[in-house]
């Protein structure tokens, strides 16, 4: 789990430039900015109005898009903080008595209300999604944006389908870049899904302009779940089509979709081309392989296809008719990854941005360039047979079969190819917007499946049976008094490990990790002794799952505008920003710097120091909170200022210089007036009575901080008055001997932890750390029999006398052993030197021959003495019970 060192920097807090970075620049304050209801609206979609490129980050501020890099603005607030403070007269500023902002504007010809902006994978390209049009803009270089000239920049922006994601048509869900297209300067692959269960997937190239016009794959979901031929038209109704109604309307209203790889060669071959579809009445369906039509393979994509599908389909042929449509499906895996075989892989793009070592091959065209739909996989939620209201959803791709694909290497190689932090199953989280979390597990793996060729005089029912994933854990996050019914809870994977993540939610962010879990659940599902796995795997499923922590929690102030909504936070991860996680609320960022986790041990020294610590009174056990941020109600403008020009007619305007008549006009001017200095004061109010809770809170835990250290002063003065000034004990002192008596139990105690530890560690190194013989399995099952039946009463006294009699037997036979050697070792020839070249009758024997047989031989023996003992203390305690 992510330690919270800090939370918002000072670079980034007012009254430091930083800080402009995320404020609102209008006049407008706050409250008038809600009440107009243009800004911000109830959210039904991913509210990502955050990205990052490397150190820079892009924040849509006003509906407009504002860049600026990180650590240069935090280099530069360091830089006017060494000033201020060498300096002994004022500051100097500009001629004209302004500063320029520490962002710059780019000004792109959206008019929708931006409700996601991600940019590609390469940096080359930024998708900007609004309620219903999806645009792509081209960024600049970072050395171009960072420029001395802060004016606006307009970029050079392509609207995605103009006939095609328009207003009149169902909003776009989720615009996602293809982890395995192709990404350069020029060229890029991103697929937008709509609430319709539309998929389509468009490869840009910024010298053919048809292709921001038109998708190179399209296909409405509705349509494919009820298909039988992929000879079908699966393509979405046109624009201005009647599409009818059906029961898939509101089953099939899609809520998020996300791929369940990125492109890694070590996770699984399949993953990066499954496109997962999640319903926001809780069925999930999956597309694979979801490919364009060109694609880049990493270097284990088509080794471990081949590895997986040709012996399937040896083993397949010869299995009865039966397994008749596995045997169909795993013929169309091998026809798709034949005709990937016979293609010669096209040169790669020269720009970077794509895969390390990938092949670019041409989308095979059998059996169809469309997939089939798998689905629905469901879970079950017990008695609760509500509808989810999914909002998002995350997938983590099962790791790589290494194991056959490294059959007959080196296993070194092998070996090193595999990470720690593994799983070979998929996880699936689904977020709903109650706020709960779901963790579930996919067992049988997602493949390639595709639709049959339609036959003539055959009719085939399409058969669409549900999967099942196994639900593991169902957690909520840290609700706040805040709206609840504006919350829609989305994902942002984290940086260091892949099986942790952040939610961010209307009113906080929360931390979960499933690390620890994920490496015992992998150690059982792996283990080469089944026996007991079951009960192991029911006991690990039961338990926690994921560990989570609340990182940032909205302030109070902030909780009390209507529809606000968290922007989904961002990850960095370098050395002048550290381990940084950044959102932000309507003028004001939300920070928190974390300690890196370095190895799971490090964290649980971490997480047992901090329960040993959290002990009321001490300092770990003091609350850790956000530093005060000033309201932006009370930099904001007063609305009277512009009332005038923005609320009162034109018409009414010269009455204001007149004497107040009493009219409808007058009062309804009045009302109007009222309206607006109301919430503007009641912003205020609020502000001010947060300042004063915070204040008195502020004294109150500076008196009892004041308390403990008079305390522990109390304290240390007792104990300091009763030593001398030689450093000893004064003769006659009351604590003493108690102190002492308390020193040497502390002694004595770590004494016994010594030794145990000594013990621990020799029966470790005497185990050897291998794998346990037949006849030492069966000694383990004659010891397991033989406690049980001491526990009998009646059959005690025979099995004492038998004890007695097979231990008077090892002794008699270990001391026949002792004389027979010395015998032995008295009659042998003695020798200066077994390996001299002068006593030929004698085999020369290496050292290291020696050396292993003496450690055998000394394992034999303490392994045998561990036996008598364990016998012989079972023997006296069985006296001392009769």
């Amino acid at each position: 789990m992510p330690k919270v060192n800090s939370y918002a920097p000072a670079w980034l807090c007012r009254p430091s430039p930083g800080a402009s970075l995320f404020t609102s620049a209008s006049d407008k304050g706050p409250a008038q900015t809600q009440e107009n209801g243009s800004k911000t609206v109830t959210p039904n979609a991913a509210n990502r109005t955050i990205a990052k490129r490397g150190n820079e980050v892009f924040a849509v501020i006003d509906n407009e898009i504002r860049w600026s890099d990180l650590a240069r603005l935090k280099d530069q607030w360091q830089q006017e903080a060494r000033q201020k403070k060498s300096s002994t007269g004022p500051v100097k500023e500009q001629a004209n008595g302004t500063k320029s902002p520490p962002y710059r504007v780019l000004a792109v010809p959206v008019y929708g209300l931006i409700k996601q902006i991600i940019p590609s994978p390469n940096g080359a390209f930024l998708a900007i999604v609004t309620e219903n049009t999806v645009h792509i803009s081209v960024l600049p270089d970072s050395s171009h944006l960072s420029s001395t000239d802060t004016s606006p920049i307009r970029l050079k922006t392509y609207q995605l389908g103009p006939t095609t994601h328009v207003i009149p048509e169902a909003p776009v869900v989720s615009a996602l870049w293809h982890p395995l297209g192709l990404h350069t300067n020029l060229s890029g692959c991103i697929v937008t899904i709509t609430a319709d269960a539309a998929v389509r997937v468009w490869e840009l190239d910024r010298n053919n302009h048809w292709s921001f016009d038109q998708p190179t794959l399209a296909v409405d979901l509705r349509k494919l779940v009820d298909g039988t031929s992929s000879d079908q038209d699966f393509a979405p109704s046109g624009f201005g089509k009647n599409k009818g109604f059906s029961a898939d309307v509101i089953d099939m209203e899609v809520a998020s979709a996300c791929f369940a790889g990125s492109g890694n060669e070590r996770e699984d071959a399949w993953a990066p081309m499954t496109l997962w579809v999640a319903m926001r009445p809780g069925d999930l369906y999956a597309l694979c392989p979801l490919l364009p039509s060109k694609w880049q393979a990493p270097s284990t994509t088509i080794p471990s296809l081949s590895s997986a599908i040709v012996p399937k389909l040896a083993a397949l042929e010869e299995a009865p008719e039966d397994l008749e449509e596995q045997l169909i499906a795993c013929r169309q895996q091998y026809d798709w990854l034949r005709e990937i075989d016979e293609q010669e892989p096209l040169d790669p793009p020269s720009e970077s941005g794509n895969i390390q070592g990938a092949d670019v091959f041409t989308r095979p065209a059998v059996p169809s360039a469309i997939p089939r739909l798998q689905g629905p996989f469901r879970f079950d939620l017990g008695d609760d047979l509500d509808d989810l209201d999914l909002c998002d959803i995350l997938v983590i791709a099962a790791r790589l079969n290494v194991e056959d694909l490294m059959m007959g290497e080196d296993e070194e190689l092998a070996v090193e190819a595999i990470e720690k932090d593994k799983l070979s199953a998929t996880v699936i989280c689904l977020s709903s917007g109650n706020g709960r979390v779901n963790i579930c597990l996919e067992l049988d793996g997602v493949e390639g499946q595709w639709l049959p060729k339609s036959k003539k005089n055959t009719f085939r029912t399409p058969l669409s049976e549900p999967s099942d994933l196994v639900l593991v854990e169902s957690l909520d996050t840290i609700k706040t008094t805040g709206n609840e019914s504006v919350a829609w809870p989305v994902f942002t994977r984290d940086i260091h490990s892949r099986y942790s993540f952040f939610v961010t939610t209307a009113t906080n962010v929360v931390s979960f990790s499933m690390s620890s879990w994920v490496q015992r659940l992998e150690a059982e599902l792996q283990a080469e002794d089944p026996s007991g796995s079951g009960f192991r795997l029911q006991v690990l499923c039961s338990g926690n799952v994921a560990q989570r922590e609340r990182i940032l929690q909205v302030s109070e102030t902030d909780i009390t505008f209507p529809n606000a909504h968290l922007a989904a936070s961002v990850v960095f991860y370098d050395f002048d920003l550290g381990y940084l996680l950044l959102t932000y609320h309507p003028s004001n960022p939300y920070a928190a710097v974390m300690d890196a986790p370095e190895d799971s041990f490090s964290a649980a020294l971490d997480s047992h120091f901090e329960q040993r610590t959290s002990v009321p009174g001490s300092p770990a056990a003091l609350p850790r909170r956000a530093p005060y941020q000033v309201p932006a109600v009370l930099y904001a403008a007063s609305p009277l200022e512009s009332f005038v020009d923005t609320q009162v007619p034109h018409r009414q305007r010269h009455t204001l210089k007149e004497q107040v008549r009493l009219s409808p006009a007058t009062l309804d001017l009045v009302a109007t007036a009222h309206r607006q200095l109301a919430s503007y004061t009641n912003a205020l109010e609020r502000a001010a009575s947060d300042l004063f809770r915070r204040c008195e809170r502020l004294q109150g835990e500076m008196k009892d901080q004041l308390k403990q250290l008079s305390d522990v002063a109390e304290r240390i003065k007792g104990v300091t008055s009763e030593i001398g000034e030689d450093g000893n004990r004064k003769e006659g002192t009351r604590n003493g001997e108690a102190l002492d008596k308390r020193l040497q139990n502390a002694k004595d105690r770590q004494l016994e932890l010594v030794q145990r530890y000594d013990a621990l560690r020799k029966k470790v190194i005497n185990s050897g750390g291998r794998p346990l013989s037949e006849k030492e399995r069966a000694w383990a099952m004659e010891v397991n029999t033989l406690s049980e039946s001491l526990d009998d009463q009646e059959s005690k006294d025979e099995e004492k006398q038998q004890l007695a009699g097979r231990l008077e037997t090892v002794k008699q036979f270990a001391l026949d052993l002792m004389a027979e050697t010395k015998s032995i070792a008295a009659k042998a020839p003695t020798s200066p030197d077994l390996g001299d070249s002068s006593s030929g009758s004698q085999p020369k024997v290496p050292q290291r021959l020696q050396r292993q047989r003496v450690t055998e031989a000394m394992r034999m023996v303490e392994r045998e003495s561990a036996v008598i003992d364990a016998i012989t203390s079972r023997l006296g305690r069985l006296n001392h019970n009769i």
